[in-house]
């Protein structure tokens, strides 16, 4: 037979948890609740896989039912995952005798025939889910939007199906963060449990998302994740800690802004300073300048904060700027401008008593030079006058 093309798994979420789709949700439960000897991937095998250490597998389908029945009898969303399963085990992706295939769906959906397919659990009610399947009852006619995906399934053959029918799961939940407190939930306060909810997710979300930076399958370690959690715990006191918003500026991003040439960027050029500086001084200023809009938006801070903050930061760059004058006196401005960036954007200070981010100073140093509230050039009131 031969080897069908594997459709990449493709994520339906509109759904918002703590501010996170549903797949990095189900990354963090899967990640807290697998053995340490397994591994867990997202958008790999499927939207979520655990790998276990034996070659055994557990594939994930995650769906939103917010609009729409994804677990109806010709859900297009459910035949997609149908044949892509299919197909993993014609390439021999994954064995159909040593994987089970979930269909996780939130808040409620449901019907007739996934009951039945997650109800059989002998040979003759197999067979007779599989012919149901290739009924015209389900298989519909070929102009339908579900056939295609129904006779991609059922060109598998026989036996791949009938594996498949025999370890589908069906799992409804109303919420998907119930999961993650259920493990979290004996070790942590009522009243921080979300906040450190939101933190494991965004956690395993930001691990996914480095490996697909940097090329690599984003494979995790339940292991590793739990450690990393676990020190993250034990360093912060949630209520002390203000957690970032977003995540890190794409290379495009940042390359726009650059190339705009806002105020803090020609600050920075006017004292050569290098590409990486750039680069890390525009991503520092994006996620700082959304941090301030989300957390003001949430009610995570007092918006006259920032202004207090901002204060302390003009007071320390002076401070700054006045030692550099006198010890480095015969360097260039250049030398002198980085000299003192540098002094500035190594800060790190509290915001109402609470941890920062640690690109969040540097980002609000760069914002103030926007405002030529401050600049780095030892000339920088002339050369960037107040407008």
């Amino acid at each position: 037979m031969a080897v069908a093309q594997i459709e990449k798994p493709k994520t339906s979420v509109p759904g918002q948890y703590l501010g996170y789709a549903l797949q990095p949700v189900r990354l963090c439960f899967h990640l807290l609740d697998a053995p340490n000897d397994a591994d867990v991937s997202m958008e790999h095998l499927d939207d979520i896989a655990v790998h276990y250490a034996d070659g055994t597998h557990m594939l994930e389908q995650t769906k939103s039912a917010l609009s729409g029945n994804p677990a109806s009898d010709r859900s297009v969303e459910l035949w997609k995952a149908m044949a892509n399963w299919a197909d993993l085990c014609v390439a021999g992706a994954v064995g159909i005798q040593s994987t089970r295939f979930r269909y996780y769906v939130t808040p409620s959906a449901g019907g007739a025939l996934v009951g039945r397919m997650h109800s059989a659990q002998n040979k003759a009610a197999v067979e007779d889910v599989l012919k149901e399947i290739a009924s015209a009852k389900i298989k519909g006619k070929p102009e339908s939007t579900a056939y295609p995906h129904i006779a991609r399934f059922l060109a598998a053959g026989d036996e791949i199906c009938r594996g498949i029918i025999a370890s589908f799961e069906l799992v409804v939940v109303v919420d998907p963060l119930d999961a993650i407190r259920g493990k979290l939930q004996a070790l942590l306060p009522p009243s921080m449990l979300d906040d450190f909810v939101k933190a494991a997710i965004g956690i395993a979300k930001a691990a996914a998302d480095e490996l697909i930076r940097e090329k690599c399958p984003p494979i995790l370690s339940p292991a590793n994740f739990r450690n990393r959690f676990r020190a993250f715990v034990m360093k912060h006191n949630l209520a002390g800690l203000l957690e970032p918003t977003t995540g890190a500026p794409s290379t495009d991003q940042i390359a726009h802004i650059i190339d705009g040439a806002p105020l803090f960027v020609r600050q920075l050029a006017a004292i050569e300073a290098s590409q990486q500086m750039l680069v890390t001084a525009v991503s520092d200023w994006l996620r700082t300048t959304a941090d301030k809009i989300n957390w003001a938006a949430a009610g995570s801070i007092v918006e006259q904060s920032i202004d207090e903050l901002d204060t302390s930061l003009e007071r320390h760059h002076t401070l700054v700027a006045d030692e550099i004058a006198d010890t480095l006196s015969a360097e260039s401005p250049s030398v002198r401008g980085r000299a003192i960036y540098r002094r500035c954007a190594a800060l790190q200070m509290p915001l109402e008593g609470r941890t920062l981010p640690l690109y969040f100073i540097p980002g609000e140093f760069n914002d103030l030079a926007d405002d030529t509230r401050l600049g780095w050039h030892p000339d920088h009131k002339t050369l960037f006058p107040k407008t």
